[in-house]
């Protein structure tokens, strides 16, 4: 009798257990459900636009591309851009390679891009950054830590990707933030902060009241600069006393105006000077920084001048 009653007492356990079994497996499956439901409601509001940015998920994996973060494939780099229609499609590859909508790219990237051919990662990657560089303390997230040297003029670009995106002056960096990108590898250079990055210039100006519609006044490169320790000196177009002053380790700041550097108006910096001309670094091309410039070419488009220095 006893051992009847133990084989039912242990059947009723092998049940429960069996019961109790089963229930986790349906909670699971239910979880899993639920997780592929949400997954989904996530993807379709990619693809439908109701979101104004590509979130890291909707883009192909790193190790299925063969993109180091950072960087692009050597693929979008050897495209020839010497054409509007070239600039187009190395666009359209790069959207349809990853999961991009071609119509968030603005019209403008395309000509930019043609105009800019070193603005490329800036251009394909707009959609996946542009709005994200805005909030308060954005500027301390830039490292130039790679880009800055004590002992070199650093050489940073407007449309980098890392502030190019900024909103700055009734635009984005990209387009009107000449003024900020040459101030801060000037005040880079002479107070050795790297901190001084073209995101928190522009924000400094910004707070200062410089920031105008379309550019910058010219009060960052007076006062602007003097708030930072820099000691800053109006001059003329005189060859004599800025070649003095570049001999010297000083730098000369200058606005130019319509020519070859801006259809408008774009900031520079005169940094040294050699047997076949002065030394330039123009933030908004990578082509006119790369080559000398005779003082008479540089001298008929000045608007402006500041000699900058460290006392």
């Amino acid at each position: 009798m006893r051992s009847e009653n133990s084989t039912k007492t242990i059947i009723a356990g092998f049940a429960a257990a069996a019961l109790i079994l089963l229930t986790a497996v349906v909670l699971v499956l239910a979880v899993r459900e639920n997780a592929d439901r949400e997954s989904d409601t996530d993807a379709q509001e990619i693809i439908s636009g109701t979101v104004t940015y590509i979130s890291e998920e909707a883009f192909t994996p790193v190790e299925e591309t063969g993109e180091e973060e950072g960087s692009l494939s050597e693929d979008y780099e050897s495209y020839p851009l010497d054409t509007a229609e070239q600039c187009a499609e190395v666009i359209e590859t790069y959207a349809n390679d990853h999961g991009i909508d071609i119509l968030d790219y603005p019209v403008w990237v395309n000509g930019f891009l043609y105009n800019h051919h070193d603005a490329l990662r800036f251009v394909l990657r707009y959609p996946e950054l542009a709005g994200t560089q805005d909030e308060p303390d954005y500027p301390g997230t830039i490292d130039l830590t790679e880009d800055f040297s004590p002992v070199r003029m650093p050489e940073y670009y407007q449309y980098d990707e890392r502030w190019g995106y900024k909103a700055y002056a009734g635009d984005i960096m990209a387009i009107t933030g000449g003024g900020p990108t040459a101030f801060s590898m000037a005040a880079t250079f002479l107070t050795g902060n790297s901190d001084l990055n073209p995101a928190w210039v522009a924000q400094y100006s910004e707070n200062l009241g410089y920031a105008m519609d379309g550019g910058t006044s010219w009060g960052l490169m007076n006062d602007g600069a003097t708030g930072l320790g820099i000691d800053v000196t109006p001059i003329s177009a005189d060859q004599d006393r800025v070649d003095r002053n570049l001999d010297v380790g000083n730098i000369v700041v200058c606005l130019m105006g319509e020519g070859d550097f801006a259809g408008t108006y774009q900031y520079i910096i005169i940094y040294g000077r050699n047997d076949n001309g002065y030394l330039i670094r123009d933030p908004g091309s990578l082509e006119r920084t790369s080559r000398e410039w005779s003082f008479d070419t540089l001298a008929s488009q000045m608007r402006g001048c500041w000699i900058m220095r460290i006392l």
